[in-house]
């Protein structure tokens, strides 16, 4: 009787050590690949950043000087109003493709992030985005001043990834983005009231993964609430130090990596 006793209890024993280094190795993986999705993010960025210095710095730059020489072109021809008018049409529409090209320049790298900070940023995001059949309203209650390098443009990223989808494929004429400063971190939310979708069929590919791989690599989530004929809510959270997470070693944002606590460090 006292051997079998001793074989339940070393069974119990081998067991549990077996289910913690299966749940160690789990938990290793994951924050390893955090960390390499967020050497990939990084790496991205830059290259984003780089493309878009050389867009404004050389390509732009030169439509400019176009535009300039087309208008003293047609302010010094000699010739019939209709070649003047051609001229200035073809100038106009060299101005055309600079402001598309600045546009496209903004979406690469967001430099008015670090000048006008995450809601504003946004809120000009939006204003770009809005025409005659969709206003997108900004609502920042209580939203901290300041917020880390990493964590504001991870927001800024999925807000204009969120948006991007809900002007294309939502059909609402209506987009609500809120910021919400909440007991247990921040949240971003963008809701509509369009056609909605049903979230496992894959709806916004890439973009949702996207989002998903932006937030994991700062401690965040995302989850999405949406229904046929029911509009879609995207939201995105950001936990406060000492809320759970998946992950429990990062290096900054407010994650320490020795308390096993996960989130900002909000005031």
């Amino acid at each position: 009787m006292a051997i079998l006793v001793v074989i339940v209890a070393a069974s119990l024993v081998v067991s549990l050590w077996l289910t913690l280094r299966i749940l160690r190795g789990k938990w290793t993986a994951e924050t390893e690949l955090a960390c390499v999705g967020r050497r990939l993010l990084d790496v991205q960025e830059a290259e984003r950043s780089r493309i878009a210095v050389e867009l404004h710095d050389g390509i732009s730059q030169q439509l400019a000087v176009v535009a300039l020489k087309l208008d003293s072109l047609e302010y010094r021809l000699v010739g019939s109003a209709r070649q003047r008018a051609d001229i200035g049409l073809l100038a106009q529409r060299v101005r055309t493709i600079a402001a598309d090209l600045q546009q496209v320049t903004r979406g690469l790298h967001p430099a008015r992030l670090n000048h006008l900070g995450l809601v504003s940023s946004v809120r000009a995001l939006a204003r770009e985005m809005e025409h005659d059949q969709i206003h997108i309203d900004v609502d920042a209650p209580e939203w901290p001043a300041s917020l880390p390098n990493e964590v504001a443009l991870s927001l800024y990223r999925v807000a204009q990834e969120a948006l991007h989808n809900a002007t294309k494929h939502s059909g609402s004429n209506s987009i609500t983005v809120s910021f919400r400063h909440e007991s247990d971190g921040l949240s971003l939310i963008v809701s509509d009231k369009g056609v909605g979708f049903v979230p496992q069929s894959g709806f916004g590919g890439l973009g949702i993964v996207s989002m998903r791989e932006r937030l994991r690599t700062i401690g965040g989530s995302l989850s999405i609430i949406a229904a046929p004929g029911q509009g879609t809510t995207i939201r995105a959270t950001v936990p406060r130090r000492g809320a759970p997470s998946r992950f429990q070693r990062y290096t900054g944002l407010g994650i320490s990596g020795q308390s096993g606590q996960a989130g900002l460090e909000l005031q």
